[in-house]
């Protein structure tokens, strides 16, 4: 896993909108995420008024204005973008013979439940899945 300072040197456009997002929304429990909220905000307005931001600069301006729960928070945002990065999330309903089944085979497998609905997927016979005519 990467170390919380490497991290925070990549992703720079994700880092940008979860900053963007916390401002426009600074309040009690989001204004916790930076060391003075007004400061910051003063700051944002400053490194925003640009046509691009410098990742140098956004990395300043996080070294400097974000406490250490944003940065914590931050950091968090980062590792599941980087986790979910090319997979999409899909949420089914299945029926409970099949949860059971899936839950059988990642006992028996030692996969993830995950890992195994992948690996069904991938290894599928197309044909199968045809439409008769």
């Amino acid at each position: 896993m990467m170390k919380k300072a490497e991290l925070l040197k990549t992703e720079h456009m994700v880092q940008q909108i979860w900053l963007k997002n916390q401002i426009s929304k600074i309040n009690f429990s989001t204004g916790k995420n930076f060391l003075n909220s007004e400061v910051a905000l003063r700051a944002w307005d400053k490194l925003d008024s640009g046509l691009v931001i410098r990742e140098a600069d956004l990395e300043h301006y996080i070294s400097v204005h974000l406490s250490e729960q944003g940065i914590k928070k931050l950091v968090t945002t980062l590792r599941v973008h980087k986790k979910r990065s090319g997979k999409d999330l899909l949420q089914v309903e299945i029926t409970d013979a099949s949860r059971r089944r899936l839950s059988q085979i990642a006992k028996i497998s030692g996969k993830t439940k995950k890992e195994i609905i992948d690996y069904l997927i991938l290894n599928a016979d197309l044909s199968e899945f045809e439409p008769i005519e």
